[in-house]
């Protein structure tokens, strides 16, 4: 049986990424996130996403 690594859903556009990755993915996926935004029509364009908090589970 081969395990996989231990992976993280980025709450900005939603793809699979490894617990390492994930802290470098996140700063320039909201930044590209901003410039795609900021190229909508002001009607279209919505509120920055919000990183959910996280609680242990004890």
């Amino acid at each position: 049986v081969i395990r996989q690594p231990p992976t993280v859903i980025c709450y900005i556009c939603g793809r699979e990424y490894g617990t390492k990755s994930i802290s470098i993915h996140e700063p320039q996926c909201l930044k590209k996130w901003h410039q795609e935004n900021a190229l909508l029509p002001k009607h279209l364009r919505r509120p920055e996403p919000k990183k959910p908090e996280v609680t242990p589970v004890q």
